[in-house]
């Protein structure tokens, strides 16, 4: 049992508790000129869908943003993976070069991502 827990805790690359965003957060790439719809969120990064790949490794410039709650907060996210969906479409997960703080994540938390 010891061994499970260990190996798991050794997979586990996450720094940050990962929430579920608000359901209209999205995340605009400016250099790549798409969006994406957020996945999850934490203080560190940022899982997303988007309609095209981007390279991992890759360092991008953007902003997250509620649609209908006007939020919008500039982010820098360097693309960690990116997995193709069956769908065509691409799951992304980036890590944020400057983590954001409790207050700059807030807005963009759903209802049961906002407790701690």
């Amino acid at each position: 049992m010891e061994a499970t827990r260990q190996s798991i805790a050794a997979g586990e690359r996450r720094s940050a508790v990962r929430r579920q965003p608000a359901q209209d957060t999205v995340c605009r790439l400016g250099d790549f000129s798409g969006y994406g719809l957020v996945w999850n969120i934490s203080a560190g990064g940022v899982s997303m869908l988007l309609h095209d790949r981007l390279e991992p490794g890759s360092t991008v410039r953007g902003e997250l943003a509620t649609a209908e709650q006007g939020h919008v907060l500039p982010v820098i996210l360097r693309v960690a993976h990116v997995a193709q969906l069956s769908t065509g479409d691409y799951m992304l997960g980036g890590q944020f070069v400057r983590p954001l703080a409790a207050e700059e994540l807030q807005p963009f938390l759903g209802v049961a991502g906002a407790r701690t």
